[in-house]
């Protein structure tokens, strides 16, 4: 019997691009207005490249993106001329900025009513490599809990925030179905702790070439499911797909 139910975010209830675009003009904007010798040292591409090099010399930063952001913020601020004291409230500032408009997301075509009807029936996890908050969103009241990679110190496909999730639901992996976009982080990250998966499949790529277009090594191709648990080509699918996977789990 499935007793939890763990969802992506980003590019699985909302598209992502726009919303982290949009974020970055916001921020670009607010620097201009608020720190004008930072916005004239770095534009939004410089800033993007800047927080790349930090990310490359600093490892322990590549799996908490809040932190990243704010370090890069603060050591640009440092640049530009700023004393240390200045620098870090400045820099705080502006990640809030960034953070409120990254929360400005329009869901998908049947996302709320999926995500209320599942609630009802469900233990609720939202489990995100990024920043974004279902608490600001206004989604919290769907989730049991929420889980990011700032938090756990590790980004999905590693096994940690799968494994957190069942150690804060008090459930096994073959309790669980994990429902996300990301052929790596998320199916095959899922399927290796365990888990059931529902691969959120828009494009209706084929599994193989899905996992080509994402998954970052060879290796990381050959450790592959052969195929996911299910695949959802459409939000309104899923319900359907999770009894068919509670139904093929009954001994």
């Amino acid at each position: 019997m499935i007793k939890l139910i763990t969802f992506d975010l980003d590019n699985t209830l909302w598209n992502a691009d726009p919303v982290l675009i949009n974020a970055e003009k916001v921020l670009y904007q607010w620097l201009q207005e608020n720190c004008p010798e930072m916005a004239s040292r770095y534009n939004i591409k410089a800033m993007g490249d800047y927080k790349a090099a930090i990310a490359a010399d600093n490892p322990e930063l590549l799996h908490r993106v809040s932190a990243l952001r704010l370090e890069a913020l603060r050591r640009a601020m440092l640049d530009s001329g700023y004393d240390e004291a200045i620098a870090y409230q400045q820099a705080k500032q502006a990640f809030d900025v960034f953070h409120a408009a990254r929360q400005q997301v329009t869901l998908f075509e049947h996302a709320e009513r999926l995500l209320q009807g599942l609630s009802q029936r469900y233990q609720m996890a939202a489990l995100t490599n990024g920043n974004a908050d279902v608490s600001i969103i206004g989604l919290d009241r769907y989730f049991n809990f929420a889980l990011s990679a700032d938090e756990i110190g590790r980004q999905k496909p590693h096994p940690d925030m799968f494994y957190a999730a069942l150690e804060r639901a008090k459930v096994r992996a073959d309790e669980v179905i994990h429902i996300g976009d990301h052929p790596e982080q998320d199916i095959m990250g899922a399927y290796r702790a365990g888990l059931h998966t529902i691969w959120v499949n828009f494009d209706a790529l084929p599994w193989r070439e899905g996992i080509a277009c994402e998954a970052s090594t060879e290796e990381s191709i050959s450790e592959a499911p052969t195929t996911p648990s299910a695949v959802a080509n459409c939000l309104s699918e899923i319900p359907k797909l999770i009894c068919e996977i509670e139904n093929s789990t009954v001994k």
